[in-house]
């Protein structure tokens, strides 16, 4: 070592020493260059620690500022997140396999909302249901619904483009950056994946964006562009802004449960109202170019589905708004309904329970009326006034080119201006079903959905079933709507009872009494006790007697056999057969209770469980030269000291010691004088005599129990 003023140096083995120690293997991987290349790296260290200086920091900081400088000088496309052409961009993005492989992606499963990759209604592709699923389901119910919870689970894998990052692809043989930007701040978690989308070509190539654009505008968001988008009103930061929250599947005007003259009526003033030359009428007279329906009715009578099927009909959209919302003032109302795009429908459900309600005559607004004669100081329950409702409806800035749909359980408590004409030009009353609504109902769960004209009001005339007949059904509905009274059922009450029965027409006319009566196992009586007879119960202003009667079944015999009693020499109808039955009585609470008790009193026996319940059956009976109405609630019941089960395995023969049936069966001499296990083939030859329709209802309990073992 020398030294020479105020300079030092390092001896020529110490240089590497100390770069061995920051870099662990420096000398190794020197010995190696030099060993191969005879090249010393020790002597152009200065040289490589530039390159590499530059290769870590130059380089990249280069790269940055080439992007840059294509940016600000390449022509752009934004497109935010709340616009109608985001949704369609998102799609489109899925499908372009390079954008799939970029080198920074975002990996995730489908969340709590939906997004526009998704399927149909919100639902990811391994969500569909595809043609195999009904075959899996038949052959193994449980392991399908495991593997489905499975699936559902883990959700599909989504890979896109991660956000605050340049991607380059290629687009008809051009260069284009996509970049995301997501929002800052949204003011609301519902919007948390906000963001802008911008797309980049160099200046001489807009012609490539231009093309982009209108290939992403193409682009379905959904499988069938027949559904209806449905947008909803919501805050944004410190705005309202429409957000398409779903995709509702078409519904054809057919399988809504309306009046024929009705629903002929809405059809044809909206087709009069869609027809272009209605806007070229409209427009060389000033009138202003919309139409406005309520649809009103009690709850569950079909608005919601009749305001669907018409859009799904005239292939508009739907905005839906809700003037209770928190936030929403006459400014935002303003801006949303200014917002709207032609050509759509603007719903407004329940709009009773929104503050817009009638003026109360005993206590006038103050202040002087407007131009839309409301007092201007009138405010609503909700945060908006009913002037500023009436002024976005048709006020001079109202929006044309648009249908608006309100719907409300009460119109009484409407006010006046706000359905006067101009503002609601028809007023459609959805009530409780008549008769032939309820035929329709049945024809819609019954007969298959056809892709036919949407406005087509008639009912459809495909069977769902390839193995029903047409004519079938048609008489089945025939028969369901003679037995539904008019005005006592809505729509929405029929299809739930038709529904626990869709696979069986049948079924559902021959139990259609159950309906009729809403009478369960369980159902309390006391609701429907009357008064002044106590064993009498009324049902739709008819009073009338219940009889409960039990079907017990035995399986440890070559072939089932039902348990007959037959009646005392003493007894009315003496020495006829039939079931344990009677009539329910004062202590009895349900009509369980009453199975419970007749079955003890007459057999000895102990009810132990409700299997099926058979159809009910109604009938007169005189007495005292007085006609009473007459309930039957006929059941498949099992008793806990046989213990039948049906099931093949009981129906091999029992195990253990015979049961001695004299001294298990203990009857009422003072009723029943004697018992007999009784097989289908007895039956039908007569071999036990009945009277009124025990036989028939016997042979059913059979047709029953013998389904339900090969099921």
């Amino acid at each position: 070592m020398t030294s020479g003023g105020n300079s030092t140096s390092l001896p020529s083995g110490m240089l590497p020493s100390v770069i061995e120690d920051l870099i662990p293997g420096f000398g190794f991987f020197s010995h190696l260059v030099s060993l191969f290349f005879d090249i010393d790296i020790s002597s152009h260290l200065g040289i490589s620690v530039a390159v590499l200086a530059f290769l870590s920091f130059a380089l990249p900081a280069c790269w940055n500022r080439t992007i840059f400088l294509f940016l600000y000088f390449a022509t752009s496309t934004e497109i935010w997140s709340h616009n109608k052409l985001y949704p369609s961009a998102m799609r489109w993005i899925s499908l372009q396999p390079a954008l799939n492989r970029t080198r920074q992606l975002v990996a995730g499963t489908r969340s709590s909302l939906s997004t526009p990759w998704d399927g149909e209604d919100g639902k990811a592709d391994d969500e569909k249901d595809v043609p195999t699923d009904n075959q899996l389901y038949n052959q193994n119910p449980r392991e399908f619904l495991y593997k489905r919870k499975c699936r559902h689970h883990l959700g599909t894998l989504r890979c896109t483009p991660s956000q605050d990052k340049i991607h380059f692809f290629t687009y008809k043989g051009s260069w284009v950056a996509l970049y995301r930007q997501p929002y800052k701040e949204t003011g609301s978690p519902w919007f948390a994946n906000m963001e802008r989308l911008y797309f980049y070509a160099v200046p001489w190539k807009r012609h490539v964006l231009d093309d982009l654009i209108n290939e992403i505008h193409k682009t379905p968001v959904n499988g069938d562009p027949k559904q209806v988008a449905v947008y909803e009103g919501f805050k944004v930061g410190s705005s309202f802004q429409w957000m398409q929250v779903a995709s509702k599947q078409p519904r054809f005007l057919s399988t809504v449960a309306l009046d024929q003259g009705k629903k002929r009526a809405v059809v044809e003033d909206l087709k009069e109202f869609l027809n272009p030359r209605t806007y070229d009428w409209y427009r060389p007279r000033g009138l202003p170019y919309r139409r406005g329906y309520l649809i009103h009715g009690p709850p569950g009578t079909g608005k919601s589905s009749l305001s669907l099927a018409l859009a799904s009909s005239s292939y508009l959209d739907i905005y839906a708004l809700s003037l209770s919302a928190v936030g929403l003032d006459e400014t935002i109302l303003a801006t949303l309904f200014r917002d709207l795009p032609t050509h759509c429908i603007v719903l407004l459900e329940d709009i009773d329970e929104a503050g817009i309600k009638k003026r109360s005559s005993d206590s006038p607004p103050s202040g002087k009326p407007d131009h839309n004669g409301v007092g201007r100081n009138l405010w609503s329950a909700g945060s908006v006034t009913l002037s500023a409702v009436l002024n976005a409806i048709d006020g001079v800035a109202a929006q044309e080119n648009r249908l608006l749909i309100m719907t409300t359980n009460h119109p009484e408590r409407l006010d006046p201006a706000l359905l006067r004409p101009g503002r609601v030009d028809m007023k459609i009353n959805m009530g409780p079903v008549q008769r032939q609504e309820a035929r329709q109902i049945f024809l819609m769960v019954y007969l298959q959905p056809t892709k036919t004209d949407f406005m087509e009001i008639t009912p459809l005339s495909i069977p769902a079933n390839p193995d029903w007949r047409l004519e079938d059904i048609d008489n089945l509905s025939t028969a369901f709507a003679s037995e539904i009274p008019s005005g006592r059922f809505t729509a929405a009450e029929l299809q739930r009872y038709l529904l626990q029965y869709k696979h069986d027409p049948s079924a559902a006319v021959r139990n259609v009494k159950r309906l009729l009566f809403g009478l369960e196992c369980d159902t309390d009586l006391s609701a429907f006790r009357v008064t002044e007879s106590s064993h009498q119960l009324r049902f739709h202003d008819t009073a009338c007697c219940i009889r409960v009667s039990a079907h017990i079944f035995l399986w440890d015999l070559p072939e089932p056999c039902i348990l007959l009693i037959q009646r005392a020499l003493c007894d009315s109808k003496p020495g006829f057969w039939e079931v344990p039955a009677g009539s329910c009585e004062e202590q009895d609470k349900t009509p369980r209770d009453a199975l419970e008790r007749e079955v003890r009193e007459e057999t000895g026996l102990q009810l132990s469980r409700v299997i099926d319940a058979l159809p009910i059956q109604t009938w007169t009976r005189s007495k005292e030269g007085e006609q009473h109405e007459w309930v039957g609630l006929p059941y498949i019941i099992g008793v806990s000291e046989l213990e039948p089960s049906i099931s093949h395995e009981n129906r091999q023969g029992g195990s253990g010691r015979p049961l001695k049936w004299k001294d298990v069966i203990q009857l009422n001499p003072k009723e029943h004088q004697d018992f007999a296990w009784a097989t289908e083939d007895e039956v039908r030859r007569d071999k036990y005599k009945m009277f009124g329709n025990h036989k028939e209802t016997i042979l059913e309990a059979f047709a029953t129990v013998t389904q339900n073992c090969s099921v």
